[in-house]
């Protein structure tokens, strides 16, 4: 029989995955707004976005990664591109609720998961995505690239924090936590 740290850690564990995935899509959405409000590349650099092309870089084909929907008539909506999209922002949304819930790695949600949103855009677009060449070297990148998904990442992670705050405390079985936020 499993002991009651144990069958708690599990719970902590799948609660975790069930508000990341809201979590996630919010924060999916709002980062989507964002980039409407403050697109970071210019239309030349977007015709293969960075999403795109790392999954070109992983063999996937052009006609695959630029498949899409019509909608509304006469609007591409880009389905492999938001798949992505969103599987990135509700695993990294888990990732967050899941280390909140641990003094060890709370550090995660400084300032409201500003910090988390930080340390995403830090590792994701100025080491590894120039790393594996999928964009370019961040002093090769245009200011307005680096200052768009610099607040939008900030944005995104506040996002995933309130949501999953706001889930947390109107838990019905209190699983969770919001000790460490």
């Amino acid at each position: 029989m499993q002991d009651a740290k144990q069958v708690s850690n599990w719970r902590i564990f799948w609660k975790s995955v069930w508000v990341g995935i809201i979590a996630g899509l919010i924060s999916g959405m709002v980062k989507i707004g964002w980039e409407k409000i403050l697109p970071p590349r210019t239309i030349a650099r977007d015709v293969v976005n960075p999403p795109q092309h790392m999954l070109q870089q992983m063999g996937a084909s052009y006609q695959f990664t630029h498949s899409y929907v019509i909608y509304n008539t006469d609007q591409k909506v880009f389905w492999v591109a938001l798949i992505l999209h969103f599987s990135f922002s509700i695993f990294f949304a888990w990732l967050l609720i899941y280390m909140v819930q641990y003094k060890k790695t709370a550090w995660a949600g400084l300032w409201q998961g500003t910090f988390y949103g930080f340390l995403i855009w830090v590792i994701w677009h100025l080491i590894l995505m120039p790393l594996f060449g999928t964009t370019p070297a961040p002093w090769q990148m245009p200011f307005a690239e680096h200052l768009s998904e610099f607040l939008g990442h900030l944005v995104w992670g506040w996002s995933i924090a309130a949501v999953g705050y706001y889930m947390i405390a109107k838990q019905k079985i209190k699983t969770l936590t919001n000790q460490y936020w």
